[in-house]
């Protein structure tokens, strides 16, 4: 009986102590889970694309800057570039909001909620200003050429009939009606906005002197001139206000906390890890006191340290993908280093470097280098008429079409503003650069519309040229300024030709 009841207590022990065992078990498996979930709760490829949202969004709000900053003095043809950037803007505001709870940082949410404040102030304040700069700009590029019309009328038909004093009178106070909107225009001051509003009332007081038609220019000139009195302090105060609202500052703090929030996630992270490997260490150790008892424990370790390393494997392969993309970065950069941005011909600076090879191998081989430096006439009007939009049309347009002309091994690039240079190796006799020069002044002469509207160019053309080692003697800028000095005098014969410098070398 006794014995009985031996076996069953020593029965009920052993089932006590199997469950508490695996009772140990698992909470040594939850805390391991635990530790390894904690190592992979930092996304290192969001945290990147937070950054490089926000640069984006710096770069958007700088442009934004820029586009104010052209409707102020007159360059932009219209408000739409005010309002181009606000959806992409928007959409990368989204994105940095739904990647606050990542940092878990009262801060960076802080720093966030004042970043919107600023952008939505910006906004209002921008449209606005949008709202109060095309009349100020139509009012603006209207005044000089209506002054100058209705004071060519004075002279002759429309000012026949009224005394002279009177039309000397008028025409002396448009002079200063003029320089006062334009003063007013450049900064505005009460005691200007005075001298203003007398000037007009002297101009409308000299109204009865003169025929309806000259009235009616002078109520026009009148409406524009107050347009300019009312809005110009509007719209400087509307830019004061932009300002103000610090947006730049509010990215850079925003970019700063995330940087910190991100730091001390990394360096939690970091912390688990060791004290994962820590504790698996630990798990080992247990498990060799355990023996065969536990060989459950030695497959669950054998799967952790499977899912360690599938996830080392996973973050090295994202290192190396990201490395890929900064490599892939690097060389984007390079190329936009040696190319300019409008046109996509190489700059100055590639085009030194590849002068220097052509005259390095024009001295090797006893071979003749070809500069042609082109200067666009013309292109000043279209500037002027169409505006600058219109006048990138045509540089594009230019470099297009001159390089269609040209041979795969020849090379075009652009200096800057309006001027190109072309560059031959292994030209032969001057002939074959004439050919070239006339297929480069035909194809510029081509382009004879852009962004709709007629434009009529031409280019002058300068040609010099070197024989094998005088090249390198001589040097790169040497030859391009030979090659200026014949686009000069190709602007001297008339523009629309080509000069040939003097110093040109041909083979013999």
């Amino acid at each position: 009986m006794f014995a009985v009841l031996a076996r069953r207590l020593e029965r009920l022990g052993s089932r006590r102590r199997l469950q508490l065992g695996l009772a140990g078990v698992l909470a040594l498996i939850a805390v391991l889970a635990f530790l390894f979930i904690r190592t992979e709760a930092v996304d290192i490829a969001a945290q990147n694309q937070v950054a490089l949202n926000l640069r984006e969004l710096e770069k958007l709000d700088a442009e934004w800057d820029a586009s104010i900053v052209r409707a102020h003095i007159g360059r932009a043809a219209d408000n739409r570039r005010l309002t181009a950037p606000l959806a992409r803007m928007h959409e990368l505001t989204a994105r940095l909001q739904a990647a606050l709870p990542m940092t878990h940082s009262p801060a960076a949410a802080e720093a966030f909620q004042r970043l919107t404040v600023a952008l939505a102030a910006k906004e209002q304040l921008a449209a606005e200003f949008g709202r109060r700069t095309p009349p100020l700009r139509t009012a603006l590029l209207y005044l000089p050429p209506a002054v100058a019309n209705l004071k060519t009328d004075l002279a002759g038909i429309g000012g026949a009939l009224a005394p002279a004093r009177i039309v000397l009178r008028l025409d002396a106070s448009l002079n200063d009606l003029l320089s006062q909107i334009l003063r007013y225009n450049l900064a505005p001051t009460d005691k200007l906005a005075a001298r203003i509003a007398d000037t007009l009332g002297d101009i409308e007081a000299q109204e009865i002197a003169f025929s309806p038609a000259v009235v009616d220019t002078i109520d026009t000139i009148a409406r524009q001139s107050r347009v300019v009195l009312v809005n110009r302090p509007l719209a400087n105060a509307l830019e004061a206000s932009i300002a103000a609202t610090r947006t730049a500052e509010a990215m850079d703090q925003l970019g700063r906390e995330y940087d910190r929030a991100f730091d001390a996630v990394l360096l939690e992270r970091e912390r688990y890890r060791g004290w994962l490997f820590a504790y698996s260490a630990l798990l080992l150790v247990l498990l060799a006191w355990a023996g065969t008892r536990l060989r459950r424990s030695y497959r669950i370790i054998g799967e952790v340290n499977q899912r360690l390393k599938a996830a080392n494997e996973t973050l090295e392969q994202r290192v190396a993908e990201r490395t890929a993309e900064l490599q892939a970065q690097s060389k984007q950069l390079e190329l936009l280093a040696q190319h300019d941005s409008l046109t996509g011909l190489v700059n100055v600076r590639q085009l030194t470097r590849l002068l220097d090879h052509a005259l390095v191998r024009a001295s090797r081989r006893g071979t003749i280098v070809v500069v042609m430096f082109i200067d666009l006439d013309g292109f000043k009007a279209v500037n002027d008429t169409y505006g600058h939009g219109t006048g990138d049309v045509v540089l594009q347009e230019v470099a297009r079409r001159v390089q269609a002309r040209l041979r795969a091994e020849d090379a075009l690039a652009r200096l800057g503003g309006d001027e190109f240079v072309i560059l031959l190796e292994e030209v032969n006799s001057p002939e074959g650069a004439l050919r070239v020069a006339q297929a480069a002044l035909d194809a510029i002469r081509s382009v004879t519309r852009a962004n709709g509207h007629p434009v009529r160019i031409s280019a002058s053309i300068g040609i010099a040229s070197v024989r094998g080692r005088d090249g390198v003697e001589r040097g790169a800028q040497a030859l391009l300024a030979q090659a200026d000095q014949a686009m000069y005098q190709a602007k001297q014969a008339g523009k629309g030709v080509f000069v040939i410098s003097p110093q040109a070398e041909w083979a013999a």
